[in-house]
């Protein structure tokens, strides 16, 4: 069995706010989890209780990220399929969604592995939902590109996207670099386009703001910086 499960989107002191009690039960049961690093799959354990004598220590971790090769996530896959309830974390929020764990996902279903997925907090469906744009028609972007080139070209696209079928549209960014994303997108997105900045999702410091650009350039983020963000753009009608 391999149990995809949500984790915190912060830091905060208990998750029974966050998380379906079904995570606590599943959780009691791993003999195995799946994380994107040993220190942090190890702080999420502990959040949970088991049946003694068992502890958190006694879940083995191991790896997957954004550097695992191919051919590790098929030795990983194979360690899966011996036996044993495995469980696959992201470090905040919903696995596989902006983070790694898909191609293990679908390895896990080619090899008659079941699957079984939990509900819990994902930043991009909370800002979605919050922004007021709507989400007939979306698209999340993940992160757009890093040189300003790309990133202008690319934030033309989605407008012009927007533009002519109404569709909503979201990406993130490190968030140490999210003043610079912020401002170039005051500097290249026209006047009556809606963007949203969902910022601390879930956390007492939750800031979420819908509004024109033109808006925006009245009112600009100052202290976006190292807050995890969500930003989210829609055509206006002029």
């Amino acid at each position: 069995m391999l149990y995809l499960l949500p984790n915190l989107l912060g830091d905060l002191e208990s998750h029974a706010s966050q998380l379906p009690v079904s995570v606590d039960a599943a959780v009691a049961t791993l003999t195995h989890l799946i994380a994107e690093n040993e220190k942090e799959g190890r702080h999420f354990l502990r959040r949970f209780s088991f049946p003694s004598p068992k502890t958190f220590r006694d879940v083995s971790i191991h790896l997957l990220n954004e550097h695992s090769t191919l051919e590790q996530k098929k030795e990983l896959i194979a360690e899966v399929k011996k036996g044993g309830i495995w469980g696959l974390v992201s470090d905040c929020g919903m696995p596989c969604l902006a983070d790694p764990g898909a191609d293990l996902v679908m390895m896990a279903r080619d090899r008659g592995i079941p699957v079984s997925a939990f509900p819990g907090p994902s930043s991009p469906l909370l800002a979605l939902v919050l922004s007021g744009l709507g989400g007939q028609r979306f698209t999340f972007h993940g992160y757009l590109p890093k040189d300003e080139i790309p990133l202008i070209e690319e934030l033309k696209r989605i407008e012009k996207l927007s533009k002519q079928d109404g569709s909503t549209h979201l990406f993130i960014e490190t968030p140490y670099k999210n003043q610079r994303l912020f401002d170039k997108i005051l500097q290249t997105i026209g006047d009556e386009t809606f963007m949203c900045v969902a910022c601390d999702l879930t956390l007492p410091t939750q800031f979420v703001a819908t509004k024109r650009i033109k808006l925006w350039k009245l009112q600009p983020l100052k202290e976006i910086n190292k807050r995890p963000s969500i930003f989210i753009l829609k055509a206006g009608v002029n």
